[in-house]
């Protein structure tokens, strides 16, 4: 397969953001995450089992909460069947152990770098 077909470029996409996910997640081992209170708090609403981890649908649920009300806020509109459809896709990439649940750590690695 030619890298520059379209299947090639969309997997190449997909290979790259893997490994940015994953460099995050090694970064913020090596380096001690630092969550943001907001994430810190989205993590604790979303985990509703209390067993310190996302599942799919607490992922989605969080999302879904946090973009409603993103929204609302700049008044926007919000097309949940989208939204939730994309962040379930999303959490696969964030997933890096493959056990099915957003540890903290994975969570937190799953939101844009900010500067300091």
């Amino acid at each position: 397969m030619n890298r520059w077909s379209p299947i090639g470029i969309k997997n190449m996409k997909k290979s790259h953001a893997l490994l940015a996910v994953f460099a995050a997640f090694v970064f913020g081992l090596a380096n001690g995450f630092s969550a943001t209170k907001f994430q810190q708090k989205q993590f604790a609403e979303g985990d509703t089992n209390g067993d310190k981890s996302l599942t799919k649908k607490e992922y989605v649920a969080v999302k879904l909460a946090s973009g409603k009300k993103s929204a609302q806020k700049n008044n926007r509109e919000f097309n949940e069947e989208k939204v939730a459809t994309r962040q379930a896709k999303a959490f696969g990439r964030y997933d890096i152990d493959g056990n099915g649940k957003l540890s903290e750590e994975e969570f937190y690695a799953s939101f844009p770098a900010r500067k300091k």
